[in-house]
């Protein structure tokens, strides 16, 4: 790669961010992403015919424009489906979500469960939650927390609820009413609950073909070119291959550690806001199975230890081009962290036991693929540090004319619409 000088506007990553920023821009620019291929965490790969997502991931948004930017990109491609979603424990499948289905699980959980929401409705703690587990236990009472709400989170975020902040959450976890809880715990309800009962996917490529769709937008795009150095003062990239590009205005949507580790210094409450910031990691486990459908839902999640994996997903489901002929697929997630370690050179031998538990694989199933997986960072962790680390951080990158973006580069749990939205306003940013 060759030495650029004076590009206006310089975007590090093509992932949806870097890519919707690229998008919207109408000065001139430059993107630069480290990997052979676009789309950050909403890649996808195939293996010997099979195609995988970087984790499980689908499509739908409350926001009018990513609505019709989402189906103007995809066009033919574009499908919708209902969510057929579950959540197993005590071995019995209830529909998700679990607050407002619980039909069918033994008769002393769906007792405390009740007994404990109508508690929290009605007789609820005067204290206000400290945390997110206490907000759980709050909003929907003992049972729901204990049975569902805290074991499964710990798996999700592989740290305890006790040590993450709840504010984020608005919007994100449905709250029933009692009469929805007590009608999904007497019969089972095909009502779809929440904004993702309806979702979108593509009908070909899995969710990389979203991010492959803007590649007709976008112009300049550097693959195979991983920045390595920031100066901000002279507004130089270098990158590994010791070429560099200066710019008037960076946009970036690499992970904020990793950003501020390229700076050559940084004010000390800069560095310890970074060193502040929580993540954690998701193994994924992909399979390709040659026996066809066996399921016929799009995901499920699994609350108890017994299990190592809290969620899988069934792609085959997703869209038949997804796999060969009379085959299925299946991938898998395991959330791991320091305080949660996962032996990764086991994983997928434990989750091929897990599966066989769950009823999903048998002991004479052929495996087409065995395929591992490690998303790093994955998940944000809303800590007590994380709104003023992420602040700090965005203030210094702000008086240097950088802009963040992106779900690491805001650092916060953003779904792909909301990924997009988020490099629109990096676009809106450098040209104001």
């Amino acid at each position: 790669m060759h030495n650029h000088t004076n590009v206006p506007i310089v975007i590090l990553g093509a992932g949806l961010a870097g890519l919707s920023a690229a998008y919207h821009l109408s000065s001139p620019y430059e993107v630069f992403e480290k990997e052979s291929d676009p789309g950050g965490a909403a890649r996808s790969f195939t293996v010997n015919g099979f195609t995988f997502d970087y984790a499980v991931h689908i499509l739908y948004t409350k926001d009018p424009y990513a609505s019709w930017l989402i189906q103007e990109l995809l066009g033919p491609n574009f499908t919708r489906q209902q969510r057929s979603s579950w959540v197993c424990s005590h071995d019995v499948h209830t529909r998700y979500p679990y607050q407002a289905n619980t039909f069918g699980l033994p008769v002393g959980v769906i007792e405390e469960n009740i007994l404990g929401l109508i508690e929290a409705l009605y007789a609820p703690s005067v204290a206000p939650p400290r945390n997110f587990a206490e907000w759980f236990q709050a909003t929907f009472g003992q049972g729901f927390a204990r049975n569902f709400m805290i074991p499964f989170n710990r798996k999700v975020w592989a740290t305890d609820p006790v040590n993450m902040g709840f504010q984020w959450i608005e919007g994100r976890v449905l709250t029933p009413r009692l009469e929805e809880a007590l009608e999904g715990a007497f019969s089972e309800q095909e009502k779809g609950f929440g904004p993702n009962a309806e979702f979108w996917y593509p009908r070909e490529g899995g969710t990389g073909a979203l991010p492959r769709s803007f590649l007709p937008h976008v112009r300049n795009l550097h693959l195979n070119a991983p920045a390595q150095r920031l100066d901000v003062d002279r507004r130089c990239v270098t990158f590994a291959d010791a070429s560099t590009v200066h710019y008037s205005r960076l946009i970036t949507s690499l992970p904020l550690p990793l950003l501020i580790e390229m700076l050559d210094s940084v004010p000390a409450s800069v560095g310890k806001a970074s060193r502040q910031l929580r993540c954690n990691r998701v193994i994924t486990v992909n399979l390709g199975v040659n026996r066809p459908q066996i399921s016929d839902k799009h995901w499920v999640y699994y609350p108890e230890e017994k299990y190592v994996f809290q969620r899988l997903s069934l792609p085959m489901n997703f869209a038949p081009s997804l796999v060969p002929p009379d085959t299925s697929s299946i991938l898998v997630e395991i959330s791991a962290s320091e305080e949660r370690p996962i032996d990764e050179s086991a994983a997928v031998e434990s989750t091929i036991r897990g599966l066989m538990d769950a009823k999903l694989l048998r002991a004479d199933d052929e495996l087409a693929v065995r395929d591992m997986r490690v998303i790093d960072p994955a998940y944000v962790i809303y800590d007590s540090h994380h709104r003023e680390a992420v602040d700090t951080i965005h203030a210094y990158l702000h008086k240097n004319d950088i802009i963040a973006c992106g779900r690491f580069g805001d650092w916060e749990y953003l779904n792909m619409d909301q990924a997009i939205l988020s490099g629109k306003r990096a676009a809106e940013a450098a040209t104001a």
